[in-house]
Formats: C-alpha cells, structure tokens, sequence
C-alpha cells in the first residue's frame, strides 16, 4: 500500500504568510512565479510544482517549475485537453493521478525530463470565471494524495490565480517575448520530416473588383478568355513540371474544374445581370465555398483550396496579372514557406528547390497541394491558427513536422533534440523501404493484407510502398465538385480510370455516401435536426432511385471484363440491403438485355457502421460476399458521441473493452459463416489500434497509404496468438479503456507500435 502526502504535515498558514510575502516583494513577474513554485514544493514536500499559464487559442504554456528541467519553461505548451495538465484545465477541477504514466491521457514531453515522476495532482487557476492556468505538482513515489491536500492545494491556487491576473504580470508576458524571442507553435505534422530556414508569407494576390459592368457580352468574353489562359497556364505547368502519374491528375482536376459547363454558366448568367467577369467569378466562386465550407467530410472540404487558387488565377488573368510568382518574389535557400491555405498550382509557382519545409493554418492528408508536396518529400506543417499572423517574413524557424511542432528562433538545445528526431525519422523510413517487397505477415505465420482507402485516382500511387488493394473507394467527389450531376458515361470513364491504375489488384467502389453535410448543389435537401442520422447514404439512393441505378450501371460498364466489388454504406436493416442488392441485379439484367459486356466477377458487400445491423449479421451474412467495418461512424453512433464535436470526440476510445466486444463478435460470426470481413476506419491506419484488430482477428486492413509502412512493421513484429491470448483475458475488464495496457504488452513483446 503506498503512502499517501499527509495533510497534517503541511502548514497551510505558513503556506500563506510566505506567499503574502510574496506577493508584496519588488520582484519581476517571472521571479515571483519562480519562487512561488520553489516555495510550494518545499512546503508541500513533493518533488515538483509546476505553474501553466493558458494562453490564446487554448494553449498551455509552462512558465515556471521547481523540479521539472527549468530549459523546458517557455518550451513546453498543452492543448486545453492534452495529457494530464490539459485534462485539469479541460474540466477545470481539481484531479489527482496516483500512477500518472499508466493514464491513457498521459502525454509524455521530452524536454521536461519528467521521466523520474510518478504521481501528479494539480489544480486549475480560475478567476472571474476565466481559466488562467494550471498549478501541478508530482512526486517520485507512487502514493495517492488525500482530500485535505487537494483543498490545500486549491487554497493555494486562489492565491496563485490572483497574483496571475494582475496587471503587473500581464505586462510582464510582453518584455519576456521581447527579450527572449522564442515560441514553440503546436500543429499538426501530415508529412514528417526536419527544416530549418527563414520564414516566407505566401498571400494571394487581391484585387479590387468593379462590380458593374458597361457591356455584358464583352465581359463573357473576357472571362472565356481568362479560363482558357488559365487552362493554357496548367498544361504548362503539367508540360514542364515532370510530373508523376499522381501528381498530373492533381491538375486535371483543375482542368474539370475550369472546363465545368455548369460553372461557366453560373458565371455567365451571372455576367448577364450586369456584373464585371470579376464580379461574377467572384460570386460564383463564394457560392461554392461556402457551400462546401458547410461540410464535414475532409475529401470534400479541402477541395475549397483548389477552388480558391483557380479564382484567384481567373482574377489574376483578368487584371492581366498572370506573370508566374515566382519570377517576382525573393526566397532564400532555405525557404519555409508560410500561408494560410495553397492550392498545388500556387505551389508549382515557387522554385521548389529552395523550399524546405511548409506551415499552412489549413490542411490535411488528402489536400491536393499536400499530396503533391509529399511526392517532394517537403516536411509540413498544418494546423496553426493565423499563422501568417504568428510568423513574419525573415523569421529564423526550425520545423519538427512528425511530432507536429513550430520553432520560432530556436535554441541550440532545441536544435540539438529535433536533429536526433530527424534520425530517427530518417531510420524509420529506411526501415519500411527495406520491408516493402516482404510480406505482411505475424511471426506465427498470419498473414495480414493491407489496402488503402481512397477517394481520389491519385491517393492510388500517393505513397511509395505497395498496398493489396483498395478496400474502399469513396465515389462522392464527382458528384460534389460540379454543378450538374455526373452522366453514367462521366461515371464510368472515372470508375475505368481507377480499375486501370489499380492494374491487378482488387477495388471495393462503395456507392454514395452523401447527405448529411454533403449536400449535392442539384439536389433539394430539407435541415435535419440530426443530418449524421438523417436522410443520407443508402437511404436517399434508395428513395432517388435513378440516381443509385445510374451509378451501378457505370460500375457495371467500367469494369467489362474485370472483377468489380461493390459495397453500400449506412445499411441499417437487411431488407435495406436487399433493395440495394435488387436494384444491381435489375442493372446487370439490362446490360445483358443490351449486349454489354459485364465484369469477369461480381462481389457485392455491406459496410457495418450502423449498431442495430449487429443483430442482424446471421440473417445478412448468407446474402453478402464480405463485410467492411466503418469504425468511425460504428464508433460515434455506438456512444452516441457526435465525432464533430471538439468537447466529446475523445471521451470514448476505441480501445474500450465494450468496443472491442463488438469487433470480436463481428469478426468471430463472420467466420463462422466464411464470409472476408475487413476494417476500412481510422483504427487500421494506427499500429496500436492496428495491433489490436489483428489480436481480435482481423486479418484485412484499409488505411490511408501514409500508414502503410507503420502498420506493416507492427504486423511483422507481432505474435498473433500471443496477443490474441492476452486480449481474451482484458475485454471482461470494467475499464474505460485498455490502451496502456496494450501499449506495455506491445513494449514488453517488443511489438512495433511508432
């Protein structure tokens, strides 16, 4: 039994006469802070206080400690939320964690050198109501801390709370980022990597616009003009860019962008109201922004950047503006570009040799201009809000992109420590390259196949390792980039296009999966209370049958001569997929009936993120050919914990006992039946989840091809029936989750986890 601190021990009234000292001493902000931290560890006989400060945007900033490595004050910051000390803040009440490292929100900062510290309670430092900050304080021992502690600790914390919210330590803040000069910016890293250089803010060129115009049909002219220079302008840049196959499809979507016949009529029926080109270009393009802003889904949102850089070329065109950027802008060697959003057009117009590493505030995996800028293997960065306000031009900055971190004039401790990183990152890599003609398969001999999730052609070759197949090919695109819906023959010149580029290897094409926030511009769509569980997916093709009927018929001619695989999302009742599974039969029956020429094999499949379909699966399973788990959507209607929502979305893991009960039972009864079931959501793209699955059973994963060489190497480094034996015994724990319990198994077994 460990000892717990006793309150009878400590002397709150001695506490508070040295702070009232304190408070009344000539000493600077950051002095009194300093001692104030000294003072508390001393009289509370632990091993470590440490003082956070939040600060804009939700951050945590660590700006004194006795204890912990004084090189980490201004170093370290937190997200409200992140590990313990965010968590505190994040719930704003006292919290106390016995075994600090064996919580699952415990987040491990290197720079503190807090590796010595077992046991952590802490306080959140509120005011008026404003949270100003966390007091956390941590012993070498495990022990508990009663309850007559954590009072003294928030008696203390009132005090602290009030000396933060003077005017005196506010001005403060001011001198010490005048003196010291450096930040540490927290992000998201989407392609790992290393760079140090000088700071270049990338903005889009603005221009002011003249609304009306004098003559309609000369100003359609000008704008024909203008998208034919654009057009005129890409083929130059797909003509001399030495693009690969990927990266070229990224500006042929430009191309189905620019030569949209329902864009170009917008435009111009908007020019005929009376509008300058300008105007209506403007008009149009914010219309579709805004209507895209509306969703959620990441493949679609982050089109907006492509359709901002296409505007503002039209615009650039249209004010005779269109000399390349770079011929007129200045850039060091060692480049780091800085912008807000870029499309990849905006990109090619820097001379790439000099970039060393990019910070956009806005981004994500499936961004066209991050996929072309992986392919350049150029460290980013996204993430970080008003970064072009954060960062000027000339600043000296060092980029830590897989951990996801900003260093603005960074020390040489700071470079020392990102350096070792940057090896490490670089042997990782050498590590996949070297497994990447092995076989993905455990040290007892259970095989694993490892597919990628797409949506676009060019997400096939996005990576440099190969993959089994594609276990899931979200069609939506199309369908929510134009103006009018795509005809069976735009469908199936698509669908062909990927069969070919896929070559040999197997596609699962699920059919639409819109409503919800991805609402068709063509289509009418009443608001939805509850739109995630709404009138979406299988339920609005079904309703708007031709349009289900069109798709199939374009699967059905794309894949003449080919194996097709098939799958209807959101199927929450067996009759549901019945009437889905009828409509294809009644398509294959037509195109027989025309002479057509089929596919060689047709498999049609259900994805299961709908709980009531468990109950079902004995009913469905001698109707589908395989099954495909969506763990995101499976996850959040489980809960019943909206992902969307920032406040809850991590409150379940997915590691949960419960959770895993249900993929068990899944994968078990699909095996029973001799029906492939496979995993398709976020959960196979990380090694410990990944891991995880593979313990329970699975033996087919799809993932974003980024994670392909992670996974594999916790595949080829795993004992299958080891893990499978172990996790048997932990799913009848009564725990929130068993994420640290798997993460010491996969230490101890020696288990690739990243």
């Amino acid at each position: 039994m460990s000892e717990s601190i006793r309150h009878d021990k400590i002397s709150v009234r001695q506490i508070m006469r040295d702070l009232r000292e304190l408070s009344v001493r000539d000493l600077t902000p950051e002095a009194r802070l300093d001692k104030i931290v000294a003072l508390v560890a001393r009289k509370m006989r632990v091993d470590v206080c440490s003082c956070y400060i939040a600060r804009p945007g939700d951050i945590l900033e660590l700006c004194a400690t006795f204890g912990l490595d004084k090189r980490a004050v201004h170093e370290t910051f937190l997200r409200v939320g992140e590990g313990l000390v965010g968590e505190i803040a994040l719930q704003r009440k006292p919290l106390m964690f016995e075994d600090a490292w064996a919580h699952s929100s415990f987040v491990y900062k290197p720079e503190t050198k807090e590796k010595a510290f077992k046991s952590l309670a802490g306080v959140p430092l509120i005011r008026s109501n404003k949270l100003l900050g966390v007091l956390a304080v941590q012993t070498r021992k495990k022990q508990p801390f009663s309850d007559e502690v954590i009072e003294i600790l928030e008696t203390i914390g009132l005090v602290v709370a009030e000396m933060l919210s003077s005017h005196l330590f506010k001005k403060a803040e001011t001198v010490l980022a005048q003196t010291t000069g450096r930040q540490k910016i927290e992000g998201t890293g989407l392609i790992s990597g290393f760079a140090v250089g000088r700071a270049v803010i990338h903005k889009r060129l603005e221009q002011p616009v003249q609304l009306l115009a004098k003559d309609t049909q000369k100003e359609v002219q000008r704008l024909l003009q203008a998208l034919s220079q654009v057009e005129q302008e890409v083929n130059k840049i797909l003509a001399t860019s030495h693009m690969t196959g990927s990266q070229s499809d990224i500006f042929e979507t430009y191309l189905m962008f620019i030569k949209d016949k329902g864009w170009i009529a917008k435009m111009t029926k908007a020019i005929e109201t009376g509008l300058t080109a300008e105007a209506a270009v403007q008009k149009v393009g914010e219309e579709v922004t805004d209507r895209m802003e509306l969703m959620t889904d990441p493949y679609i949102k982050e089109r907006i950047h492509d359709l901002q850089d296409l505007v503002s070329r039209v615009m650039r065109h249209l004010h005779r503006r269109a000399k390349k950027a770079k011929h007129g802008r200045k850039m060091p060697h060692n480049t780091i570009l800085v912008a807000q959003s870029m499309g990849p057009a905006e990109l090619m117009d820097y001379d790439l040799k000099k970039i060393k590493g990019i910070v956009l505030e806005e981004g994500s995996q499936t961004m066209h201009m991050v996929i072309v800028t992986r392919s350049m293997n150029i460290p980013l960065i996204c993430g970080i809000k008003n970064v072009t306000e954060i960062i000027s031009n000339g600043d000296s900055i060092a980029l830590d992109a897989t951990n996801g971190n900003v260093y603005l004039n960074p020390s040489d401790d700071t470079l020392d420590l990102l350096s070792e990183q940057a090896n490490r990152q670089r042997r990782l890599r050498a590590k996949y390259t070297q497994m990447k003609d092995l076989p993905a398969i455990t040290l007892d001999e259970v095989p694993v196949s490892l597919n990628i999730n797409a949506g676009l052609s060019q997400d096939l070759t996005a990576g440099n390792l190969p993959y089994d197949g594609i276990g899931l090919y979200r069609t939506e695109l199309p369908f929510m980039l134009t103006e009018q819906l795509p005809n069976a023959k735009t469908q199936t010149d698509i669908y062909r296009r990927v069969l070919i580029q896929a070559k040999d290897k197997p596609v699962i094409f699920r059919t639409l999966d819109i409503g919800s926030d991805k609402v068709l511009p063509y289509f009418r769509h009443q608001a939805e209370e509850n739109p995630a569980m709404g009138w979406r997916s299988i339920r609005m093709t079904l309703d708007r049958r031709a349009l289900l009927r069109n798709q199939l018929r374009a699967f059905l001619r794309a894949a003449a001569g080919r194996d097709l695989s098939i799958m209807f999302p959101m199927i929450a009742t067996v009759p549901e997929f019945r009437e889905a599974k009828k409509t294809l039969m009644m398509e294959i029956e037509q195109e027989q009936a025309r002479g057509g020429r089929l596919p060689k094999s047709i498999r049609i499949g259900s994805m299961l993120e709908v709980p009531s379909l468990i109950f079902q699966l004995e009913t469905l399973l001698p109707e589908v050919d395989f099954i495909s788990i969506g763990t995101n959507d499976l996850t959040q209607f489980l809960y019943a914990s909206d992902r969307g929502n920032p406040t809850i979305w991590n409150r379940y893991d997915p590691l949960s006992p419960a959770f895993l009960r249900v993929l068990k039972y899944v994968v078990e009864i699909c095996r029973k039946a001799h029906v492939p079931c496979s995993v398709c959501g976020e959960m196979a793209g990380r090694p410990l989840e990944a891991m995880t699955l593979i313990g329970l059973g699975y033996q087919s994963l799809s993932m974003n091809p980024t994670s392909l060489g992670a996974v594999k190497a916790m595949v080829r480094s795993v004992n299958q029936r080891e893990l499978s034996d172990y996790l048997n015994q932990q799913l009848s724990l009564s725990v929130d989750s068993l994420r640290e319990q798997l993460r010491i198994f996969a230490l101890d077994h020696g288990i690739f986890i990243g």
